[in-house]
């Protein structure tokens, strides 16, 4: 059973891979399946106090979010243009002391220091379509009580604008990446919600081990135009 929900990005949006660092990270295009669902469990936790049903053991609410299966599409006339910036962060500063005093398990007082770091902006001119698969109604109910109320994915203040839901959702054009029947545009790794994995292995409180499933995904995009400072891409 399928269903779409479509958003409208209106601030710059920036989400690092999981493989890449804090002092160099290159921005996804787009929310990842596994950001989308960590932003419905937030407000499935903070609008609707379902953290008791979601954090016991084989809760079909959280099932009901693990099992979803995510496509994109993106429409004609997209473009994406990629800010690329040197910030300033702050980086826990390592010494021999604190360092034995971590591996010895003793609590110490860390200090930080001032470092320069690389990241990337993304300004998505269009809508992006989240096209969920789910296993019956039920997950589709449960899930359109708090897709419509999210209002950011990825790091906080990369906002995006609920613009409407479709029971005729298009169809994806953002396939995954197939040796058999390669396609052009733009590859990036997404994560998304391991098939095995419990509310605990997503619970950032949680001393569970993250569980994620890697996706490769072909972007329909091209660049045509860049700079040292920029790269824009549009849907081919």
């Amino acid at each position: 059973m399928k269903f779409s929900v479509i958003f409208r990005s209106t601030s710059l949006f920036s989400l690092k891979s999981s493989n890449a660092t804090n002092s160099g990270a290159k921005s996804l295009f787009l929310p990842s399946p596994y950001s989308i669902k960590m932003a419905i469990l937030n407000q499935a936790i903070t609008v609707g106090g379902d953290l008791e049903k979601l954090s016991i053991k084989k809760s079909k609410e959280f099932e009901y979010i693990r099992d979803a299966k995510i496509e994109y599409y993106i429409p004609k006339g997209s473009c994406f243009t990629v800010n690329n910036s040197f910030i300033k962060i702050l980086k826990l500063k390592e010494d021999k002391r604190n360092k034995k005093q971590r591996e010895e398990g003793v609590e110490f007082e860390p200090g930080f220091s001032s470092t320069v770091s690389f990241r990337e902006y993304v300004h998505i001119h269009g809508d992006v379509e989240l096209i969920f698969d789910v296993k019956n109604e039920e997950a589709k109910s449960y899930l359109k009580q708090y897709l419509h109320r999210i209002n950011y994915f990825g790091k906080k203040g990369c906002f995006f604008q609920f613009i409407n839901y479709s029971d005729e959702p298009s169809s994806a054009n953002v396939q995954l990446f197939s040796s058999e029947n390669l396609q052009i545009g733009l590859i990036e790794e997404y994560d998304d919600f391991d098939t095995k994995a419990t509310f605990e292995n997503v619970d950032n409180f949680s001393s569970k081990t993250t569980k994620r499933e890697k996706l490769i995904l072909t972007l329909p995009i091209e660049n045509f135009s860049s700079s040292k400072s920029f790269s824009c891409y549009r849907v081919i």
